[in-house]
């Protein structure tokens, strides 16, 4: 048997093709309904991200006892429960919560791991001097920070980076 767990943070249900999404074109989600079993009802536990994925690897409600931190070595999250079962697990993700402080132990859990680097505060790319006079026309005043370690200017400095979705780590030009 194949599992692949898809997760997306901000995705809602109704633009998606497969649940009769018709406003925004949905392809590759298309195509990969067409080859997997598609789930009509789903019950959330947790909304912040970092909770959410909790219930989510490890099955069980957990965010009105505690809060967004890392899975907790008496976890046991389904990539570890797979492995012990003989199935190898390799996770993708672009979510940087979980290389950062509270969050360091969900993608340990999988045998290997790809991270594409370069989402919302991801602290991926340096910038000692930005052009902050040509930046501030781009961003809404509360999209923009100049101050070093705000989410907001990383985010800022990792867009002069990524000016198409080639640009990103991971990303296949075939």
């Amino acid at each position: 048997m194949k599992t692949v767990f898809v997760l997306f943070d901000s995705l809602n249900r109704h633009v998606l093709a497969p649940y009769g999404g018709r406003r925004v074109p949905t392809p590759n989600f298309s195509r990969l309904a067409e080859h997997t079993a598609t789930f009509e009802r789903h019950y959330v536990g947790s909304l912040p991200c970092m909770p959410a994925r909790r219930d989510l690897q490890t099955g069980r409600l957990s965010f009105l006892h505690r809060s967004w931190g890392p899975l907790e070595p008496f976890d046991n999250s389904f990539a570890e429960l797979l492995r012990r079962a003989g199935s190898y697990s390799h996770l993708v993700t672009d979510h940087f919560h979980y290389f950062e402080d509270g969050g360091a132990t969900y993608h340990t859990r999988y045998d290997s791991y790809d991270f594409i680097r370069g989402q919302e505060g991801d602290p991926w790319k340096a910038m000692v001097q930005p052009p902050w006079d040509r930046l501030r026309q781009m961003y809404h005043e509360r999209q923009f920070s100049q101050s070093a370690r705000d989410k907001f200017r990383r985010n800022i400095v990792n867009r002069e980076f990524i000016k198409d979705e080639s640009d990103t780590v991971g990303t296949s030009n075939s």
